[in-house]
């Protein structure tokens, strides 16, 4: 492992986003979906007032379609306000944001596309992990693309080339999908390995 590598994994999460805000150019864009799935949360568990904090670091947009792209600066300065507001500085950042992941996930699966890869995954995690990288492509344009290694039938390593999401919205996410493909005993940890990129450990019961 190289110093910067070992940098990038000793750093905290407040410091991640900073790190991933600087490398994120203006034509990085994320689906709708993602800043709308926030915007519900919110609403739902801080109310108005937060919602509205959340929503000056989007420029002005305030309501958001699921399949428009919008800059994925401003849902990470969105994301982190929130996961500030919804913890009120009391509890874990992280968990909020697995959490928001797990509500991202829900809305990504009404969508056409991720009613699709439900179809597609035929409800396994194989099948899941398998179509993960069109899924991924098609919520965020600018990503990179991504790989599965598998390590074995329950265990597999998710590597995200360029991601634009911060690493435990991820971790929530896939935890979820894996879940809605009748998973048990979902296990996901994940590590930074550079400013836009990052890798995830998948283990589930048999």
């Amino acid at each position: 492992m190289n110093v910067v590598t070992t940098e990038v994994h000793a750093l905290s999460l407040s410091q991640e986003f900073v790190l991933q805000l600087d490398r994120l150019s203006p034509g990085d864009s994320l689906r709708g979906m993602f800043f709308r799935s926030v915007h519900e949360a919110l609403l739902a568990l801080r109310g108005e007032a937060a919602l509205e904090a959340c929503l000056e670091e989007c420029g002005g947009v305030r309501d958001f379609v699921d399949f428009f792209a919008y800059p994925a600066s401003d849902f990470l300065r969105m994301i982190q306000r929130a996961s500030w507001l919804m913890t009120e500085g009391e509890c874990d950042s992280e968990e909020t944001l697995r959490m928001l992941g797990h509500l991202g996930t829900a809305v990504f699966l009404k969508s056409p596309v991720g009613r699709a890869m439900d179809v597609l995954s035929s409800g396994t995690p194989r099948r899941v992990l398998e179509n993960l990288s069109m899924a991924y492509q098609a919520l965020t344009p600018m990503g990179g693309p991504l790989t599965v290694t598998w390590l074995s039938s329950s265990r597999a390593r998710v590597t995200f080339s360029r991601d634009l999401l911060p690493r435990p919205y991820l971790e929530g996410l896939l935890e979820a999908l894996l879940k809605k493909a009748g998973a048990r005993g979902v296990r996901v940890e994940g590590q930074r390995l550079a400013p836009l990129s990052s890798e995830y450990e998948l283990t589930w019961a048999v």
